[in-house]
């Protein structure tokens, strides 16, 4: 399902995971080159120290001061290294012990800043410059240890992270609930939505936040409009069904004349045909208020309507003994009118024990679509009269009551569903089958 709330959810939180992993990393550059640059400046200031205390001999050999010749420069692998270059010779650290840096002669004025690996594996911050002392060009290469620090700022790294870990989850946790509060005001909405569906309500009347207020406003305007199209449809067929039944009584008035009575035959077939005229009226009738209805009405309820439809069925085929059985889901079947299955599934019903000796199954499935399926235990029909079923009037037996417009009616609702319909031999009972798909 397309979950504003969850694309909202998702987006804001990398967001702030994005945010967080950008400034974790800015704060670790920074730190890192803040110390490069502290430690930079004081290896700097060592180079110049070393500077001032070498000793440069008539052949151009260079020696240091006795006083920076001991201390860290003189243990071995004290993590304090330096490297004395001209262009004679060089001039290790005893702390180097057997070990070397490469260095690169500088002119004088430059100077580099770079990371190496030192002895032991430590990890050294090197700096070396370029000077001039009694004419003769010396680089002079100052290195430490960085591992100490990098223990440390690995500790506070690990520190910042979980740290940082903990206020994202509040943080997380805190955007989580402000958006579910934030979207709870659309709940009302939708609890009016479900029960303007099922008819409990007419309009929404909640208050809507700003955004979606003009969706509650649009729809209201189309419920108003549909209430007007209908109330309209509703007094064109009483308008109708007044016109006709003058008529029609007066037809009837006719039949009753003792003049007419003198002709039998041509009375009882104008009743005939002004009783077929009244049923055909009804029916039409019928079908225009389930279409005016759309789906706009309550659900339908397989429970607690098919049980009094069966009762009401058993009793008009008393004389059959008929034998009813059903499956049907016991909740709401969704987006279906109520009378629209009531009408469908009556005339289903009908035209089965109409036509069944003693036995009628039926059974509604919901899925992905909604599947009804009736047959009984009745002679059946043959492929050319199955093709033929549904057109209105058409009765294969005349000697059975009716007027041939029950399964018109049941094909007019499914094509209102944008349903399908079918019409086989049942392998299990030996009468008609119907199938019905309804897709919603």
């Amino acid at each position: 399902m397309n979950s504003i709330e969850r694309k909202l959810q998702f987006s804001l939180s990398l967001s702030i995971l994005f945010l967080m992993l950008i400034l974790g990393w800015l704060l670790f550059m920074i730190v890192q080159q803040l110390t490069d640059d502290f430690i930079g400046s004081r290896l700097q200031h060592d180079a110049e120290s070393l500077l001032s205390s070498l000793v440069i001999d008539e052949q151009g050999n260079v020696q240091m001061n006795a006083v920076h010749d001991s201390g860290i420069y003189n243990q071995p692998l004290s993590g304090h290294y330096y490297i004395v270059l001209t262009n004679n010779s060089v001039l290790y650290s005893r702390s180097l012990w057997d070990t070397s840096i490469d260095i690169q002669p500088l002119n004088a004025g430059e100077s580099q800043l770079w990371h190496s690996d030192g002895p032991a594996n430590q990890a050294l911050l090197v700096w070396s410059g370029g000077y001039i002392k009694q004419d003769r060009h010396i680089t002079i290469a100052v290195a430490e240890d960085l591992s100490p620090l990098q223990r440390q700022l690995r500790y506070y790294s690990a520190l910042f992270a979980g740290i940082t870990l903990l206020f994202l989850g509040v943080l997380l946790i805190v955007q989580h609930y402000i958006v579910r509060r934030s979207f709870q005001s659309l709940n009302a909405i939708k609890n009016e939505l479900r029960q303007l569906e099922q008819g409990a309500i007419r309009q929404l009347i909640c208050q809507a936040p700003l955004e979606v207020q003009p969706l509650v406003t649009e729809v209201n305007r189309l419920i108003t409009l549909m209430d007007q199209r209908l109330q309209r449809s509703r007094n064109a067929l009483g308008n109708l069904a007044h016109a006709l039944k003058g008529p029609l009584n007066l037809i009837t008035q006719i039949c009753d004349n003792e003049t007419l009575k003198q002709y039998p035959d041509i009375r009882n077939e104008l009743l005939q045909h002004t009783k077929v005229l009244q049923q055909l009226i009804d029916h039409e009738l019928k079908r225009a208020r389930l279409a005016g209805t759309g789906g706009s009405g309550q659900y339908f309820q397989p429970q607690d309507e098919l049980p009094s439809l069966e009762k009401l069925l058993q009793r008009l085929y008393e004389h059959k003994s008929l034998q009813i059985h059903h499956q049907y889901p016991d909740h709401a079947l969704g987006d279906t009118d109520r009378n629209d299955m009531l009408e469908l599934l009556g005339n289903l019903l009908d035209n089965a024990c109409k036509w069944a000796n003693n036995k009628v199954v039926y059974s509604i499935q919901q899925d992905q679509h909604i599947t009804i399926t009736v047959e009984d235990d009745g002679p059946g029909c043959s492929n050319e009269q199955l093709k033929i079923l549904t057109q209105r009037g058409v009765k294969l037996d005349e000697s059975v009551p009716g007027h041939g417009l029950g399964l018109a009616i049941v094909k007019d609702i499914v094509n209102l569903y944008n349903g399908e319909m079918q019409f086989d031999r049942s392998p299990e009972l030996g009468g008609l089958r119907v199938i019905i798909k309804l897709h919603y």
